[in-house]
């Protein structure tokens, strides 16, 4: 059990509900991780706050025009107040997967379930464990990972993880580790996480890495094991080297073998700029699925989520619907997309400035709203002075790694923060 969780239990003990807890509630803790650190960061990080996975500009949300615009008299009574349906709103849902057709042209000819809508992209990781995870299964996933995944798949579903590191020696992402960890699960079934652009690095695969990782689970799967295999899409189309593979995983696993069913879990929160509209979205991909077996993958799909949530804000979905029919949608979105995208360069460019500098070790990244450093220092030491002697706010991932969000800080103060953090960071060196 987390230590946190059991200081918790400690702090009951003799009450109540320290009797009434289930084994779940006895596990539940509030991880002091990437919300802890970023409220921290609200309070002190005056200069530069890189810790919140949002884009900003001039200290506020970045959105597209049109859906802001659907928020005054587009959206109507009926379109704003009742329930939802338990699946979400019809047209969204196939306009979703149209789109998510257009972005990737491997699924063209291929043969999906409908998106589910959920509350967001942890709603929909949430769901799919509640699916397909029993306690002790396998889930295999590398080591550098976003930290609600340890409340989901150890915590809620109390499932066994199989770490591997998340880059190989040559700096790609490491399909050998992701290969040597499949193979040695003796299990029939195995739960394969696949989080591109990756939160905390930054990092997608290239078309080549993709094809071998591709490669990697149909070998397994030819050899007769189950395999899920979520594809975590919550930064998709933040795609800013020529070399990444720029459709999701998803694209290149939905019909490669019977054995793999593909999983999609993306959503509007980042893809569209509405982070707190929660709208999230489940789709299914498997090789000689009949429309009918799609279908009850859905029904189960649901009720899960009405035994859970219910169903999903109903003006959030019809905002998204109405502002996809603008004719200035599009170039508003590419606009937000490309100031992201100059401060990746940006960032690139200071960080090749501090090439010699040894007390930080700039880990690849080549997309998403992130890129990590390994630190020669304690990492929550530099966290700390960062932020109470710099008024600087990243996140410490682990004792030797920490976090920074560019996407949150405008471009003409991406020099200053690159230099501040290579300036705490020598100091604790």
């Amino acid at each position: 059990m987390n230590k946190l969780a059991e200081d918790l239990n400690r702090t009951l003990e003799n009450t109540s509900a320290a009797a009434l807890l289930s084994d779940y509630g006895k596990r539940l803790y509030v991880p002091k991780g990437i919300i802890v650190q970023s409220a921290e960061a609200k309070q002190k990080a005056k200069k530069y706050n890189a810790t919140i996975g949002i884009a900003t500009e001039g200290g506020k949300p970045m959105y597209i025009k049109p859906i802001r615009d659907a928020f005054s008299a587009e959206l109507t009574d009926s379109e704003i107040f009742p329930y939802a349906p338990m699946g979400g709103v019809a047209a969204l849902r196939a306009a979703w997967l149209e789109q998510m057709k257009l972005k990737n042209p491997l699924l063209a000819a291929k043969e999906t379930s409908l998106p589910v809508v959920t509350s967001g992209l942890t709603s929909s990781i949430s769901i799919v464990a509640s699916l397909f995870l029993d306690k002790g299964d396998d889930v295999v996933m590398p080591d550098l990972y976003w930290e609600n995944y340890n409340l989901i798949l150890t915590e809620q579903r109390q499932a066994k993880i199989n770490f591997y590191p998340f880059f190989s020696d040559k700096g790609g992402f490491n399909v050998e580790g992701l290969k040597a960890v499949l193979q040695g699960i003796k299990a029939p079934k195995a739960f394969v996480f696949l989080n591109f652009p990756n939160n905390p690095t930054g990092y997608a695969p290239t078309a080549a890495e993709a094809d071998e990782i591709a490669a990697v689970l149909v070998e397994q799967a030819a050899k007769g094991k189950k395999i899920v295999v979520l594809c975590d899409d919550a930064y998709f189309g933040l795609f800013f080297d020529d070399k990444v593979f720029r459709q999701s995983m998803f694209a290149r696993l939905a019909d490669a073998h019977e054995n793999i069913l593909a999983v999609k879990g993306d959503a509007a929160t980042k893809e569209e700029m509405v982070w707190g509209f929660r709208v999230g979205f489940i789709t299914y991909g498997c090789k000689g699925y009949t429309a009918a077996q799609y279908d009850a993958l859905v029904q189960k799909t649901m009720g899960a989520l009405r035994g859970s949530l219910s169903s999903c804000s109903l003006p959030s979905q019809n905002a998204i619907l109405k502002a996809f029919a603008s004719p200035e949608y599009e170039q508003s979105k590419q606009q937000g997309i490309e100031k992201i995208r100059l401060r990746f360069e940006a960032l690139k460019q200071e960080l090749a400035k501090h090439a010699s500098d040894d007390c930080l070790t700039p880990l690849p990244f080549n997309s998403g709203y992130f890129m990590a450093f390994g630190c020669r220092c304690d990492a929550e030491q530099l966290r700390q002075l960062l932020l109470n002697k710099y008024e600087t706010g990243v996140i410490r991932l682990d004792d030797s790694h920490i976090r920074l969000a560019f996407s949150s800080i405008d471009l003409e103060k991406i020099p200053a923060l690159v230099n501040t953090v290579y300036q705490a960071a020598a100091e604790l060196s």
